[in-house]
């Protein structure tokens, strides 16, 4: 049963986090006046904390199929509603905890840039965009938040602005995300045309009660797709994401890859699933072809790179292509009839999309420390890095591990689920296709193992020679997303249980 909850008990964290984007300027003139180096990051990781610590009151919801709060004389199916159920949960949390340690990483990181005040005032707003997107019951809420999501990763981009190439990337990424933008507008408008609401549960009862003309239904859904697919890095929707990386600070791409496309591909998951039920609209054959589509394109591409970020940016496609694989054999095997597989496809892709976030946001934050000491992005001019910085080399070469799908790491798990679900399924179709998928995960497999080779293995090459470990606070973080790797490999079923209480809510199983 949904329980009825206050609107301001509900969006704690989300008010702590905007209170402390808002106190920060004002801190950040105190900060130049007095001499204060790290008043900000410190002010700004606190209100990470309170917010992360406010969330996990959200988990009792758990217990029930979850909680909603209205605007008062402003609600469904009109107006704002803010919905918290387990998946929402699951994003929440994930935002605040990388959120958190990127914070605590920046401090010493950025410490040589000027303007830190709107650094972390734009990160706290990029956080608190993502839990807005996460909790939104209706478009309208999600709209807005999913705009000051984008607002901040634009201008967090282009931080460094004195120099070309963050103008450039960020001003790609601008073009390209408002034209996605304006795609999912434009099918939010036929929806309202259609239903005269945006909340997602009455669009759900309407789309699947009334007589709704397949064409438009389809022609709304492919503008949702290719809207938020844009954002989410969806092969050929992906270009940004490959320059943004390397022109933006290495915390804003462990954000970009680990969170903001997480947010996308949630935005598609949420939306497709909640309001056309695959059991009458079939796209997860459509899922499945852009699934194998973007895992091969970046593939070959990452394959590619001589440039350690642009790689890790092309990896990070691949893992959304694997994330959205997951999401099509859920609607496919629902329709198929092959409850398990689909409920499999649906846990597999929420698991992966967790040991890829947390994976990823450590091999960008360990890339970062090997590009601060090194003064380079080359691959090969990073030879033996890892030997010279022990702590963040044995960091980096656990999140590679786990990213190529090595036992017993997070990796392993959510690729061996995605697997298993699309061959549950049973058909020629889905045979083919997670065929092709594992071929892309052992090639996948040979370029992290390629990274782990020259940047780990490898003696020490020049610029390794006079490079040292990074400071304990750009250490700690590492060091807790490894452990969190190996922890989540190692023992996984209390996170699979929550994903799968979450695959409950939006698949309609029978």
């Amino acid at each position: 049963m949904v329980v009825e909850v206050d609107l301001l008990t509900i969006l704690r964290p989300l008010i702590a986090l905007i209170v402390f984007s808002a106190v920060t300027p004002l801190l950040g003139y105190v900060e130049g006046r007095l001499k204060l180096k790290y008043l900000t990051g410190a002010f700004a990781t606190l209100g990470f904390l309170i917010a992360l610590l406010l969330s996990i009151g959200m988990i009792k919801t758990l217990l029930t199929e979850g909680v909603t709060a209205s605007l008062p004389g402003f609600g469904p199916p009109l107006g704002v509603e803010i919905r918290i159920d387990a998946l929402s949960i699951f994003m929440v949390l994930l935002f605040l905890s990388l959120g958190l340690l990127v914070s605590i990483y920046s401090i010493k990181y950025m410490e040589h840039d000027t303007g830190l005040d709107r650094y972390y005032t734009m990160l706290s707003l990029l956080v608190a965009g993502m839990i807005g997107v996460a909790i939104a019951g209706d478009f309208f809420t999600l709209f807005v938040f999913w705009e000051l999501m984008s607002i901040s990763s634009y201008s967090l981009v282009a931080f460094r602005k004195y120099r070309w190439e963050p103008i450039e990337a960020g001003f790609k990424y601008l073009v390209m995300s408002t034209f996605g933008s304006l795609m999912a507008l434009l099918g939010m408008a036929l929806l309202y045309g259609h239903a005269g609401t945006l909340n997602f549960h009455a669009l759900s009862v309407i789309f699947s009660t009334s007589s709704v003309d397949p064409f438009y239904g389809y022609i709304t859904l492919t503008l949702i797709f290719v809207g938020f697919g844009v954002t989410a890095s969806i092969v050929p929707f992906h270009t940004w994401l490959p320059d943004a990386h390397p022109a933006a600070p290495s915390p804003i791409s462990a954000m970009l890859s680990g969170l903001v496309i997480k947010a996308a591909i949630y935005a598609i998951a949420r939306s497709t699933y909640t309001i056309f039920n695959p059991l009458i609209f079939n796209y997860g054959v459509l899922f499945i072809v852009f699934a194998i589509v973007t895992t091969t394109v970046a593939n070959i591409m990452a394959l590619l790179q001589r440039d350690v970020k642009r790689l890790l940016a092309y990896s990070s496609i691949v893992n959304i292509g694997f994330i959205l694989f997951g999401l099509g054999v859920a609607a496919y095997g629902l329709r198929m009839g092959a409850i398990t597989a689909s409920l499999m496809g649906f846990v597999g892709a929420l698991m992966h999309l967790l040991s890829h976030a947390i994976g990823k946001g450590l091999l960008f934050l360990a890339a970062g420390s090997f590009i601060t000491r090194a003064k380079t992005r080359n691959i090969y001019n990073l030879q033996g890095i890892g030997r010279a910085m022990p702590w963040t080399g044995v960091s980096f070469s656990i999140g590679l591990l786990s990213l190529s799908g090595a036992p017993p790491l997070a990796g392993f798990v959510s690729k061996l689920l995605l697997l298993m679900s699309g061959y549950s399924a049973g058909d020629t179709f889905t045979n083919v296709a997670t065929s092709l998928m594992l071929v892309n995960s052992v090639f996948a497999a040979a370029y992290y193992l390629r990274l782990l080779q020259v940047c780990i293995i490898r003696p020490k090459g020049v610029r390794a020679e006079v490079s040292k470990e990074a400071s304990a606070l750009i250490v700690v973080p590492l060091v807790l997303l490894m452990i969190a790797l190996v922890v989540v490999g190692c023992y996984p079923w209390p996170l699979i249980d929550v994903a799968q209480k979450a695959a409950l809510i939006l698949l309609p199983l029978p």
